[in-house]
């Protein structure tokens, strides 16, 4: 039951998430519905007064039009789904119900409201990015649509039968396959993952072999170089030469070579968190290291590119209570670049802020990554350590990093949480197991 449950939270920020970019719209077009009350008395011969329910729906859309404001709220998307469930199955339902069952004795009710309950199901279907909340949320709204033949006086009921009973399977049929459809593009768009994923893990062995060749040829420099380094000092200090290299790009010249290797060891770490991305067993067979937090902590921040000498600053350290990690080194030293990645993309949003690196050692050892800027909204935050998920451009994200992340942090027998408050905080939390672990197979 909590599973259950748990999955249709999950459809109603789906949905919400899926309809986000046309709120404004929504909220200016619900209302027109008032407006179309002229056509309910003048065409539609309306016995029942359409204006009130028309306007209730109007009014309980209109936070859609400030929705930049309100949607970072974890409330949002449930509203959402109530609003999509009142404004379309239970309003128009209702005055569908209400008119039939007002129709005078011997006259019919108008065709104009079974056609108007008819569209309102297929725009419901498609603001109900699921097949399951659609049936719950048109079942409840249903069955509240009905309530006027408890409070109808001499109810028409055979023009009741005639919109509610006798076409209640085509009702139905809408329903199932608008479902349908729902589902069949969640399918083409799971199929185009997976064909972006295959590509990705054939691109990602391929740089396997110029990687590889990189390697070769640095260690081949590597041989050689400080020979040819000593050599070059010694005949500067006997013939005292004026002509020489800038001892600045001369101790880059010695360092060269370890820089070339630590990129490479980047890169082929970047193909990782794309197989791992893509694999069906990711992370298997890797080989254990023992070190410290602090060590790992200080060779991220490292190796990170900063942009300037400002954007580093922003780092503070604090260390104090160190802790031995029994872990893939260099796996762990890209989760914390990941979430100084991470932390850097909110501070910059938010335009302030800083970001603290620090451990604490006890029953659970811990890495906390903790930065004041923007925040991640509510409805985002169940869904960061998704693959493929990510809320930046395209093009500036490819939505890999914290799903690998999540997915090193399990494989060695700890996890990674988020806590966040919007315009306040952003904490990434790695815990990690007191007691050496194993990767299974």
């Amino acid at each position: 039951m909590q599973a259950f449950a748990h999955n249709i939270a999950a459809a109603i920020r789906r949905s919400a998430t899926y309809s986000e970019k046309h709120f404004f719209l929504y909220g200016c077009l619900a209302w027109l519905s008032p407006i179309a009350t002229i056509h309910d008395r003048f065409v539609a011969d309306a016995v029942y007064d359409t204006l009130p329910i028309r306007l209730s729906a109007a009014i309980l859309a209109a936070p859609l039009l400030f929705h930049a404001r309100l949607r970072d709220s974890k409330f949002f998307p449930y509203y959402f789904a109530i609003l999509v469930a009142y404004g379309f199955p239970f309003t128009f339902g209702y005055i569908m119900v209400a008119n039939a069952l007002q129709t005078p004795a011997g006259a019919e009710v108008h065709i104009t409201w079974i056609f108007q309950y008819v569209i309102a199901l297929f725009l419901f279907i498609q603001l109900t990015n699921n097949a399951v909340l659609i049936f719950i949320l048109w079942t409840v709204a249903t069955t509240f649509a009905l309530l006027p033949i408890l409070w109808t006086t001499n109810p028409n009921l055979s023009e009741f039968r005639a919109v509610a009973i006798t076409p209640f399977f085509g009702y139905l049929t809408a329903l199932l396959f608008g479902a349908l459809t729902n589902r069949n593009i969640d399918i083409v768009n799971t199929e185009k993952i997976r064909a972006a994923a295959a590509i990705g893990s054939n691109v990602a062995h391929e740089l396997r072999t110029p990687l590889a060749s990189i390697r070769t040829l640095s260690r081949g420099i590597g041989r050689y170089l400080p020979a040819l380094i000593d050599s070059y000092e010694r005949n500067q200090v006997a013939e005292r030469s004026s002509d020489s290299i800038d001892r600045r790009q001369f101790e880059q010249l010695k360092t060269l070579v370890g820089r070339i290797e630590s990129e490479v060891d980047y890169s082929n770490t970047i193909i990782d968190m794309l197989l791992v991305n893509t694999a069906d067993k990711p992370l298997v067979g890797l080989e254990f290291d023992r070190f410290w937090a602090s060590s790992a902590i200080e060779e991220a921040v490292a190796r990170y590119p900063f942009n300037n000498s400002q954007e580093k600053q922003l780092i503070r350290i604090d260390s104090a209570q160190d802790f031995e990690i029994h872990a893939p080194r260099l796996l762990v030293v890209h989760v914390l670049f990941n979430l100084i990645k991470n932390g850097l993309y909110y501070v910059q949003r938010g335009q302030k802020g800083a970001i603290t690196i620090s451990t604490t050692r006890g029953e659970t050892n811990q890495v906390e990554v903790h930065d004041t800027g923007a925040g991640i909204p509510p409805a985002v935050l169940s869904q960061i350590f998704e693959p493929f998920y990510t809320t930046t451009l395209t093009g500036q994200g490819a939505g890999i990093g914290l799903s690998f992340c999540s997915m090193v942090m399990q494989s060695v027998g700890g996890k990674i949480e988020c806590a966040s408050v919007q315009d306040e905080y952003t904490a990434f939390t790695l815990s990690f197991p007191t007691e050496p672990q194993r990767i299974q197979a």
